[in-house]
């Protein structure tokens, strides 16, 4: 009898000794987050570890949200307390809190997983901030006015259908506001044309900086052009290209960006005729970008182009090496002097019209050791930049390309490659202007070109350009930052043709 008293003694002590279950208690501190706005109302935290399945969670491990935690005080520090099996007394366990928002979906802390021990008789886990954010800085919120320009005359009418059409197609500033980068985009996104030139469509938009972009000033936003509607156009109207970017300065800035020519390609149809297609390169003060030094021409052993089209190599796969040019993935120019390079060929019928993208490399000796001799050819432009044309039925002569530039650097710009029926100079835009407008005019012919600007006593003010132009359409900027208000007169020469207009510079 004595004995079984002493065995059901030691029974009772281990069982006060060794309860059957363990709290767990974990604690996260969620100010940070409701603070910033990233743990918004109707959000729960949840913890989600490998300890699941012992803490009796039948669905596995790291899901679900059995182990929901709350804030009984409000005071921001989310708790909760789960009873855990005794017999997994030392086990370590990993875990971490998680952010759960239906149906944007869940937010995990970005830390390395955290980690207990289970201790009796009780495991108390410290409060620890929510993904370790323990400083909040209030946003400083700026308002920047933006005047946007697209210039799309280059597709005016040359879709399937007649995209672009201005009369039901719809063209679009997008984005400003995307991943809280930007907020409260107040004006009329949808572009209108300024009805002096076709193709060119204007919008004002203002937009204040988000929480992403807590300092305001410096910080930035992005933002792309769209085409409407989707079905007349590629990639659903989105402009191809890596998203253009507004950096955010003093509030109350308004920034009139310059006329872009925006990636927007409509449904083209394919080429009925094989066309023949000649592309020209000027290499004169070509820098190689990886390390910011100018090319040696006269040490050239070819320059290269990959492209958006078969007919151009590719852009995708290659080494960007010369091995390229035995895959086909990059077209070899031929040096035709003066520092230009050329490449010819005959696209076949049946291949889609429509905008392409190219960019060029440049070979010589050395350039294989630049960036480590990684892609060492691919050595024009950053990333997301290249140069771009737009095939037609039409024999092709893309001209007015610089290595390096994606724009000429003598600040005349070839719109598009068709070739015009005759000389023209058309009014500048904006008139009246302060302080640069642009200048368009058209070449049908290669041809000797003067374009200047003189003043009221006839005194010439500056030379835009003065030189040889492959047949195009170009524009001119002329920059009056240093002149005073008045009138001013602006003259195209040619060898058969001569034209002057007057244009207004007003302060």
């Amino acid at each position: 009898m004595k004995k079984l008293l002493i065995l059901a003694l030691i029974i009772l002590v281990s069982a006060f000794s060794f309860p059957q279950n363990i709290n767990v208690t974990f604690q996260v501190d969620m100010s940070y987050q409701i603070a910033s706005w990233s743990f918004p109302t109707g959000a729960n935290v949840v913890v989600r570890g490998d300890f699941q399945t012992d803490a009796g969670d039948p669905n596995g491990l790291w899901q679900g949200n059995m182990f929901q935690l709350s804030d009984a005080d409000d005071d921001t520090i989310y708790t909760g307390t789960f009873p855990m099996p005794s017999n997994f007394v030392g086990n370590n366990y990993s875990f971490k809190y998680v952010i759960v928002n239906p149906p944007a979906g869940d937010n995990w802390e970005s830390t390395p997983v955290r980690q207990f021990t289970l201790t009796p008789p009780a495991t108390v886990l410290p409060v620890v901030w929510f993904n370790d954010d323990s400083f909040y800085v209030p946003p400083f919120e700026v308002a920047n006015t933006l005047n946007f320009t697209a210039d799309i005359s280059s597709i005016l009418g040359v879709g399937i259908g007649g995209a672009f059409d201005p009369n039901q197609d719809s063209f679009l500033v997008m984005g400003l506001d995307w991943d809280n980068l930007g907020k409260n985009v107040v004006g009329n996104r949808k572009m209108v044309n300024d009805n002096i030139l076709p193709g060119i469509y204007t919008t004002t938009l203002t937009v204040t900086s988000g929480s992403a972009a807590p300092y305001g000033v410096g910080d930035s936003t992005r933002w792309k052009f769209k085409a409407y509607p989707d079905s007349r156009f590629q990639n659903n109207g989105w402009e191809t290209g890596s998203d253009r970017w507004h950096i955010y300065e003093a509030d109350g800035s308004t920034l009139t960006l310059p006329t872009i020519v925006p990636f927007i390609l409509p449904n083209f149809p394919p080429t009925q005729t094989d066309v023949d297609f000649t592309l020209y390169v000027d290499v004169t003060d070509a820098i190689n970008r990886y390390n910011g030094l100018p090319i040696p021409l006269d040490e050239l052993e070819f320059v290269g182009v990959r492209g958006t089209a078969d007919f151009l190599g590719s852009l995708e796969g290659g080494c960007w090496c010369a091995d390229d040019t035995l895959t086909g993935h990059m077209k070899v120019l031929t040096d035709i002097g003066s520092d230009i390079w050329a490449y010819h060929t005959v696209v076949p019928a049946g291949t889609m019209t429509g905008r392409y993208q190219f960019r060029l490399g440049a070979m010589y000796p050395g350039a294989d050791t630049v960036n480590g001799g990684i892609a060492y050819l691919n050595n024009e432009f950053p990333l997301g930049v290249n140069h771009s044309f737009v095939l037609t039925n039409q024999p092709t002569a893309v001209s007015n390309n610089w290595f390096g530039y994606p724009f000429p650097p003598d600040d005349v710009e070839q719109i598009n490659n068709l070739i015009p029926d005759k000389f023209a100079l058309e009014q500048n835009y904006p008139n009246p202007f302060n302080p640069a407008t642009k200048i368009r005019y058209s070449v049908p012919e290669y041809s000797s070109v003067s374009l200047k600007v003189f003043n009221l006593l006839g005194e010439e003010i500056v030379t835009l350009f003065n030189g040889e132009k492959m047949p195009g359409v170009y524009e001119a900027t002329f920059d009056a930052s240093n002149l005073s208000s008045g009138i001013y007169f602006y003259s195209l020469q040619t060898r058969d043709f001569s034209s002057t207009k007057k244009m207004i510079l007003l302060r």
